[in-house]
């Protein structure tokens, strides 16, 4: 008696769980859920924006590919594809920041991906698991630009942020036109990829050049290389002016500002320059000083050369305009760094 009562009841939570589901209740967990493995997905979109219709996009519906072949996509100009992270949408980082940067530079297209459906917030697993998908659908979405000739493959780069980034890592599996030219992470997301493997995360074979921006490896980004250049901002823990004082917390603080750092990048004179060393562990020691005649340096964010290799460490302005220039050596990095997070600076150099 007791089991059938309990089978009934069993019964009861399944039916009202799965009305729920259906009709689309904000019940916590009860919204999360993984996508069918298939492209076009209705939960994957994409939207160009041009100077033209930045404040009115055009969205690019792969169950309509003429919606694709009569975009009015800028011929001759390059195409910035842009992925946002957990919980995000086309309108959330590094969107907001990052095209207006472009187009107050210059004219370019740009594709927003937006998969917020599968992002939600307390879904992160199930985003995780969804974010093939959504590389996939990215890759079918560009394969056809370049098929109809819209956009050569040599002038497209993928920008991600936080899964983002490892979303753009994974468009290399799916992608049939070749080898993508160059992607950058921002301050790629590290829950659940740090021991995952190279399929399932960015790294250097995804691109003829992967270049990453770390900015809060203790937390929400992984602090493990990924490109053929990674930039260490602050070492990658603390970014100035993240504190209490700030409308976000400090973790949330710190990874926001990969894509800030990079959208400055696009249009800066000064420049965002760092000191090149072998490991982060030998910066975090003192061991790489910098600002020697022969130490190795490279420019940070969307003109880094092509042909830059190994791990770069910066520190930035409290305020916009962050960058710093050249003229900073890694002994005063480590200085703002330890005035930051509340350790004293490192001593002074011996005088010769």
């Amino acid at each position: 008696m007791f089991t059938d009562g309990l089978r009934r009841w069993l019964r009861l939570l399944s039916v009202t769980i799965s009305f729920q589901l259906v009709a689309g209740a904000d019940w916590n967990y009860f919204k999360c859920f993984e996508t069918v493995r298939r492209c076009p997905n209705q939960n994957v979109s994409f939207y160009l924006y041009t100077r033209e219709t930045q404040n009115n996009p055009t969205q690019l519906d792969m169950f309509n590919p003429e919606s694709v072949t009569g975009a009015n996509f800028i011929k001759g100009r390059p195409l910035i594809v842009l992925i946002h992270g957990y919980t995000g949408h086309r309108d959330y980082a590094p969107n907001p920041t990052i095209r207006p940067a472009y187009f107050a530079y210059d004219e370019f297209n740009i594709i927003s991906v937006d998969y917020n459906p599968l992002a939600l917030e307390p879904c992160y697993l199930q985003a995780v698991r969804n974010l093939p998908t959504v590389a996939n659908c990215t890759a079918q979405l560009l394969d056809f630009i370049i098929a109809n000739d819209i956009i050569p493959l040599d002038d497209i780069h993928v920008v991600g942020f936080s899964l983002g980034g490892q979303t753009s890592g994974m468009i290399s599996n799916y992608l049939r036109a070749g080898r993508l030219k160059r992607i950058t992470g921002l301050d790629p997301a590290k829950p659940l990829f740090v021991f995952a493997s190279n399929e399932y995360k960015l790294d250097q074979t995804d691109a003829e050049f992967v270049q990453v921006i770390h900015t809060d490896v203790f937390q929400r980004g992984i602090l493990h290389p990924s490109g053929h250049t990674d930039f260490y901002v602050n070492g990658g823990v603390v970014q100035p002016g993240c504190d209490a004082a700030t409308m976000m917390t400090t973790g949330e603080c710190n990874h926001n500002r990969a894509p800030e750092y990079y959208a400055e990048s696009i249009a800066t004179e000064v420049g965002f320059y760092g000191y090149r060393c072998a490991h982060w562990y030998l910066y975090m020691l003192g061991i790489c000083r910098g600002g020697r005649p022969n130490d190795q340096v490279a420019v940070m964010g969307a003109y880094t050369p092509n042909t830059t290799r190994g791990l770069y460490f910066l520190t930035v302005n409290m305020m916009p305009p962050y960058a710093r220039g050249s003229n900073y050596t890694l002994r005063e990095e480590l200085a703002s760094i330890s005035a930051n997070i509340g350790a004293p600076p490192p001593p002074p150099p011996p005088v010769n």
